[in-house]
């Protein structure tokens, strides 16, 4: 059977991540793989998931989490998972 849902965040979360990891702030930051999925990792964690089952529905997610208030609370659990994984890197 195949998934006829999905968790619209893990498409809007790496993004983001990867834009704040190439801004000025976060140059000292590891972007290496292993860095950049334990940033994707520990935000999706920390946010509630939000689950569609239809491209309308995609949309109408897209556009809550391009208003204002919704980009600074995903932008305030991205900074603070760079700050742990960059304090506790998963690699040498």
């Amino acid at each position: 059977m195949a998934k006829e849902y999905y968790n619209v965040l893990e498409e809007i979360v790496p993004t983001v991540v990867n834009v704040l990891l190439n801004s000025p702030d976060y140059q000292t930051v590891c972007r290496c793989r292993t860095c950049t999925t334990d940033i994707i990792a520990l935000t999706l964690n920390s946010i509630p998931p939000r689950y569609i089952t239809s491209p309308e529905k995609r949309e109408i997610v897209f556009r809550l989490f391009n208003q204002n208030f919704m980009r600074t609370m995903l932008n305030k659990h991205i900074i603070s998972a760079i700050h742990i994984v960059r304090k506790n890197p998963n690699h040498d």
